[in-house]
């Protein structure tokens, strides 16, 4: 299967050279990205990396240029093979949210399996922006042994929540971002 080019905020902000925290500051304000372009993935948006290739202005302008070795040295990371332009050709992504969401677990049940390393649950196919996250594909691959190795069968396959990921319609956790920090205090 070919691996997609993904971005988070971080890997954004490394391949143009700016500070991550330009990407939602004033990327996402400007009108230059919009998470409407982005898979939402544990609160976090995530573009296809083709898309944000093609945000660079032509060498030499002024603005938004690539570093073409931060990007080759991107793409490597994640042995990633195609460079989709729309979140439309992205496989289905779960983070932790949705990994727990997938096997009736909390969050923090999914980080302290990873943490164990004990093949309960398989390795993330990309670590981005700080966090992990897994195609659907290798989740469920690995679902048979990451049930058998729970405590008392606590980690159950939830279908309806393979289905709705599948669909599109998947709205659980996860699913939007959330504000934090100043922004949820102006907002609450």
């Amino acid at each position: 299967m070919a691996k997609p080019l993904l971005l988070g905020r971080k890997e954004i902000a490394r391949v143009y050279n700016i500070a991550p925290t330009a990407v939602s500051d004033r990327w996402v304000p400007d009108g230059i990205l919009s998470y409407e372009d982005a898979a939402i993935v544990s609160g976090k948006p995530f573009w296809p990396g083709g898309f944000i290739i093609d945000l660079a202005l032509p060498p030499g302008s002024r603005g938004r240029q690539l570093d073409e070795t931060a990007l080759a040295a991107v793409v490597a990371e994640q042995r990633a093979s195609v460079r989709p332009k729309k979140k439309g050709e992205l496989p289905v992504l779960v983070g932790a949210q949705e990994y727990g969401e997938l096997f009736g677990v909390t969050q923090v049940a999914v980080g302290q399996a990873a943490l164990r390393g004990n093949g309960m649950i398989p390795e993330p196919d990309y670590v981005l922006s700080g966090s992990k996250l897994w195609l659907l594909e290798t989740v469920l691959d690995a679902a048979e042994t990451t049930m058998s190795k729970t405590r008392k069968g606590t980690w159950k396959l939830q279908e309806v929540v393979v289905e709705a990921l599948r669909e599109g319609r998947y709205e659980g956790p996860g699913s939007s971002i959330v504000k934090r920090g100043a922004a949820a205090k102006k907002a609450g």
